[in-house]
């Protein structure tokens, strides 16, 4: 078997990721007043993500660990998160919000298991899966900050 590294693309993809969950996760509520007035339906959006998640992670992490190519998982993933967490942007309806959330999670469910299965085959000491875990707790932090920042200037 060859041997399999954490290299740069595991970590940015964990990091950025992570950034654009808590991006949209964290000022959800406030986002989703915009469509809705219903803390019912705004909660429904908020846990749609988690719900495509879960689903999509159980799936997409049996499928990977079948086919064994972890990277490819990864980058679909990645490049799902990207188009996903944009489409928010363009969501106006409830509708089409909950269509956009679904597909966050269905896409951060692609990416989450190949990235822990890839990471734990690589771990030969416990240096490397650190780095991994602590690039997702960065991609939080950034993520939050850059919301922030983004809230100030207005956009």
């Amino acid at each position: 078997m060859q041997k399999v590294q954490v290299n740069n693309l595991v970590r940015s993809a964990t990091f950025f990721q992570h950034a654009g969950i808590s991006i949209i996760f964290v000022f959800m509520p406030i986002i989703a007043q915009g469509v809705t007035d219903s803390v019912f339906e705004i909660g429904l959006l908020v846990a749609s993500f988690s719900f495509a998640q879960i689903l999509s992670e159980i799936y997409f992490g049996r499928h990977s660990d079948k086919k064994g190519t972890r990277l490819k998982f990864i980058r679909i993933g990645f490049i799902g998160c990207a188009i996903a967490f944009g489409m928010h942007y363009f969501a106006t309806d409830l509708s089409m919000f909950f269509l956009v959330r679904i597909a966050a999670g269905v896409a951060s469910g692609i990416m989450i298991p190949a990235m822990v299965a890839y990471t734990y085959e690589a771990n030969v000491d416990k240096k490397r899966a650190a780095t991994v875990i602590s690039f997702h707790a960065l991609g939080w932090m950034a993520g939050i900050a850059a919301r922030m920042a983004l809230k100030e200037m207005q956009i």
